[in-house]
């Protein structure tokens, strides 16, 4: 995705040394990977859907993939679980506080 993101993709040629064929396949993939499923691995939530979920909610965000209803089905099984929110929530008071930065 993100090669694909900043306008690469392997040639023909190249595709074995990089994992994948193509972003097309890779989406295509992932696609029917999460089509009509709530978890990714099973019927229980597992770190693969904290992995696989964050990877699609993120690029959907920012529109690095199309939208695809199996992509938006997937994430919004997810999106709002109170982990993940609780988690964005330690994150906007970090960053409020520029947390990062020296003292």
């Amino acid at each position: 995705m993100r090669n694909h993101a900043v306008g690469w993709d392997p040639t023909p040629e190249m595709q074995g040394r990089f994992g994948y064929v193509s972003y097309a396949a890779v989406i295509d993939a992932l696609a029917k990977a999460v089509a009509g499923r709530r978890y990714i691995a099973g019927d229980n939530f597992t770190a693969a859907d904290i992995y696989v979920g964050s990877m699609i909610g993120f690029n959907l965000r920012f529109g690095t993939i199309e939208k695809r209803p199996e992509f938006e089905a997937y994430w919004s099984g997810l999106e709002n679980r109170p982990a993940r929110l609780r988690a964005d929530a330690q994150m906007e008071k970090l960053a409020s506080k520029r947390a990062w930065e020296p003292a």
